[in-house]
């Protein structure tokens, strides 16, 4: 066999070169890729945090999908709203993903609903379902006049949505049922969208592929505090869970400090927001997690008070998770109502977004808030990842 002559390897050197040049010129227009550079995070599962041109997505579609759907409970009167948000939710990241759809009701959907859901994206796979009746009525240990008598009471003492019967229900129903949906039980994930909701950047990576590979279990974008006057004896609730069942709520490294004020022991009120929650269903299939759910459910409170599936949620997760199983998608730009999270200049995060300045009467920046609880969620990591170096280094001394 002849060697390659110098002149023959010149064509060699010249496609390296090009190709160097195009992987230097993506890595500078999009930082994010610099904190990723294996080969299976641009063409095969997009399991990492990263920010890619969007014509890479077309040129090596993702290949991995988890078992994962968007879950929305909605109302028919609510279809322009959810229609608006698919669209939106559609071209900042489903369009290459095609993740299905689950739409659940309490009222059985309309065809005029299911057609503009249709229209919203074109070939989407999605399922519509009806909520059972016994997981939306009152189940028997509740005493509805007192419920009534209650919701009056909060209706006048302006406890937001205290008064409305509905949102009762349907905190119940986020907190101890959806999950339970035939129409889920075939995903390990979920990702809860509401109507209205606006996404402000490209999503060019899968966050249910990389919750699986990093074993996270739940995702949030916001943690703000609670209205105080929604929840007057739900930590105390949890707190006799917890005893009754023999639950360390100090264990090293769980979640659950995060939420216990310091000095009085009491709830520093502080939540994830859960109207956007990326999260494993089997967190919530768990005998512990239904335990806790039924134990809760047996007070009568989510009548009788104004109980969140936030609080719920959170707390739950502060019982059951460790904080590393926690995730903040920091770099997912996103308003609910009228609160934003878009990420900072500073941090680098976030892929092509086009976030509102400020503050304005359409938008508040929540980051920057006075109920935002995120400069505890920051310093809450440092400490968790302080403390698990330590136990590590301890532990290895010996």
């Amino acid at each position: 066999m002849r060697p390659f002559s110098p002149l023959s390897r010149k064509p060699l050197l010249a496609i390296a070169f090009v190709a160097i040049f195009y992987i230097l010129y993506n890595v500078a227009s999009h930082p994010r890729v610099t904190k990723t550079m294996q080969p299976t995070a641009y063409y095969n599962n997009y399991d990492e945090q990263v920010c890619l041109p969007q014509r890479q997505l077309k040129m090596n579609p993702p290949r991995t999908k988890a078992k994962a759907a968007f879950v929305i409970l909605v109302r028919n009167k609510e279809q322009e709203d959810i229609a608006e948000t698919i669209v939106n939710l559609e071209d900042k990241f489903n369009k290459n993903f095609r993740y299905p759809y689950v739409f659940l009701n309490n009222e059985p959907f309309t065809e005029e609903f299911k057609h503009a859901m249709q229209r919203a994206s074109p070939g989407a796979d999605m399922q519509f379902g009806l909520v059972p009746v016994q997981h939306w009525g009152y189940p028997s240990f509740v005493n509805q006049s007192y419920a009534k008598d209650c919701r009056d009471q909060m209706e006048a003492d302006q406890v937001f949505y205290g008064g409305m019967e509905s949102y009762h229900h349907m905190c119940r129903y986020q907190s101890g049922f959806f999950f339970r949906h035939p129409l889920l039980d075939k995903y390990d994930y979920y990702w809860r969208v509401e109507p209205g909701v606006k996404f402000f950047c490209d999503i060019t990576y899968d966050p249910f592929l990389y919750m699986q590979k990093y074993g996270k279990k739940y995702g949030f974008v916001v943690t703000l505090l609670e209205l105080r006057d929604t929840i007057p004896t739900l930590w105390e609730t949890v707190l006799q869970y917890a005893r009754s069942r023999h639950i360390n709520v100090d264990k090293p490294g769980q979640l659950f400090p995060y939420f216990r004020d310091e000095s009085t022991g009491d709830y520093n009120l502080c939540h994830f927001w859960s109207n956007f929650e990326i999260a494993s269903l089997d967190l919530w299939r768990s005998p512990q997690y239904r335990d806790f759910f039924n134990y809760l459910d047996s007070t009568g409170k989510f009548f009788y008070e104004r109980w969140g599936d936030a609080p719920v949620h959170s707390i739950a997760a502060g019982l059951f998770l460790d904080t590393n199983e926690i995730h903040y998608f920091e770099d997912i730009g996103y308003q609910h109502d009228l609160y934003r999270h878009c990420p900072s200049k500073e941090s680098g995060l976030g892929c092509r977004c086009e976030c509102p300045e400020g503050t304005t009467k359409d938008s508040i920046d929540h980051d920057q808030n006075w109920d935002t609880c995120l400069p505890r969620w920051r310093q809450w990591v440092k400490k968790s990842e302080a403390d698990r170096k330590k136990a590590l280094s301890w532990k290895y001394s010996w």
